[in-house]
């Protein structure tokens, strides 16, 4: 479980430098943030329901 919360971190830490590091420029870029900020989402839900 211990290893599983780790990842979790690890995944949440890259999708977030990613968003810091990607100004959106075109519509496309709105796009990829978008979808980055979902699965960030989905991260911090999982990551929530395991630590219950």
């Amino acid at each position: 479980m211990k290893r599983t919360l780790h990842a979790l971190d690890k995944i949440q830490e890259r999708l977030e430098s990613e968003l810091d590091s990607r100004p959106p420029t075109s519509e496309k870029d709105v796009g990829y943030r978008s979808g980055i900020s979902e699965a960030l989402v989905c991260v911090m839900e999982v990551r929530q329901s395991l630590a219950r």
